[in-house]
């Protein structure tokens, strides 16, 4: 929820705190990955936290400054559970959802942090019992049913998109934290909501220490799951394009490929694409020693294309121990990509793996 009324951005920063897990020291010598993302003012969006650290609750050591354009990079463990959040003086500290990193980068992973008055009136609205330093009793957990929309845009699309709410849906939480409290439509927590309106925002208050899945359902609709780890004075935002972000349709893509096979070398004979969605752009690449350097691009008219043609007869000979594989993208789909990889003998087989939007790994459809 990017520019609702004061209200509404307000409950986010009691919406807007953390989750917690714990990563061994050790793990400081292991691979990392980096997250990436914008810190910006909950109430103002044109106001970005420059100078703001960011930091992991399971690595006290890890920290980033933000950047003067907001923006941050921060390198953490790969295989592991982190919890960023951020430090700014003046603005009330906020932690994000907990993620488990799993050998990639994650971009737009972004802050919306409430200044220390908006977090106070917003405490005050929602009837939140506080302790004597200001901070909630127990925790809070907030999210936005967001629309596939946004979930790819960078940080000046996700602004100039607007209002990103799904309406119609609904949230629980393992275990169970109680009753949550949806946004109406004039973007104010409502009792009397029992499902998300187009606002899409969610909260749950009064929430005990532990360890949450939420997760969403919608009649037309699927929806990501995230985890909570609430601790007494947290609020755990785990605000868009993550949390309860909708998940894109699988591709529509279908690539295939006929071989003819020599000693040691396999040479396409077809290579084509079918059933490609609307604006698919496909890549085809070469990996292993001895690969022409560089990738093929094409952004077919249509459904289908003859991606043989297009990669010409020298890099239609693969030798063993290279891999072809031909990537499609589309907006608002998730991505899929074919592999062959090239042995001594045989025919190569085709391995179908998936891209979930906002992702870049590819896995197991």
């Amino acid at each position: 929820m990017v520019q609702p009324d004061l209200r509404r951005r307000l409950l986010p920063p009691l919406a807007l705190a953390a989750v917690a897990l714990a990563i061994p020291q050790a793990a400081g010598a292991a691979a990392t990955v980096h997250l990436r993302g914008t810190a910006y003012e909950f109430n103002n969006v044109k106001v970005l936290l420059s100078g703001a650290t960011i930091r992991v609750a399971e690595y006290p050591k890890l920290s980033a400054t933000v950047a003067q354009d907001g923006t941050y990079d921060l390198a953490v463990p790969d295989r592991a559970k982190v919890t960023p959040y951020i430090v700014d003086p003046g603005y009330r500290t906020v932690y994000l959802q907990t993620f488990t990193t799993d050998g990639e980068n994650l971009a737009n992973v972004n802050f919306q942090t409430p200044t220390v008055d908006i977090y106070r009136a917003l405490a005050s609205l929602l009837s939140v019992p506080l302790d004597a330093a200001g901070d909630p009793q127990q925790c809070a957990i907030v999210s936005t049913f967001s629309t596939v929309n946004v979930r790819a845009l960078d940080f000046a699309g996700f602004i100039a998109y607007g209002a990103h709410g799904v309406a119609g849906a609904t949230a629980t939480t393992t275990p169970n934290a109680g009753t949550p409290v949806y946004f109406n439509a004039s973007v104010i927590p409502d009792g009397s909501q029992k499902r998300s309106s187009k606002d899409g925002g969610v909260v749950w208050t009064g929430v005990p220490t532990g360890v949450y899945t939420i997760r969403a359902s919608a009649p037309n609709a699927r929806f990501a799951s995230f985890v909570a780890t609430c601790r007494p004075g947290r609020v755990v935002n785990a605000n868009p394009p993550w949390g309860l972000h909708q998940l894109a349709p699988p591709s529509s893509a279908h690539v295939s490929a006929t071989w003819r096979r020599g000693a040691g070398v396999a040479t396409l004979r077809t290579l084509r694409a079918t059933h490609l969605p609307a604006k698919a752009t496909v890549r085809i690449s070469c990996t292993g020693k001895g690969c022409a350097s560089g990738a093929t691009t094409l952004t077919p008219s249509g459904s289908s294309a003859d991606l043989r043609a297009a990669l010409g007869a020298r890099r239609s000979r693969l030798r063993s121990g290279q891999t072809l594989s031909v990537a499609i993208t589309a907006p608002v789909t998730d991505g899929a990509v074919t592999r062959w990889a090239v042995g001594r003998t045989g025919t190569p087989r085709a391995q179908r793996l998936c891209v979930p939007l906002g992702l870049t790994r590819p896995r197991a459809c």
